[in-house]
């Protein structure tokens, strides 16, 4: 399945990912999945880097997610 494509017109209909597409859908209500690429050289274990693409409380204001 194509990512941010539609599942159910995209994906075969014996796909083991239309039932992940079903229970996010279901459960958590927030649709297909969505992935960030970051290019070669970030640094994720700095404390600038992992606030950068943080979502929790305390994140920056401009973070990533």
């Amino acid at each position: 399945c194509p990512a941010g494509a539609p599942t159910d017109a995209s994906c075969p209909q014996d796909s083991y990912l239309l039932q992940y597409y079903s229970a996010l859908n279901q459960y958590l209500a927030v649709g297909v999945p969505t992935y960030f690429v970051t290019t070669g050289g970030y640094n994720f274990s700095s404390e600038n880097g992992t606030n950068a693409i943080c979502s929790s409380s305390g994140c920056d204001a401009n973070s990533l997610t």
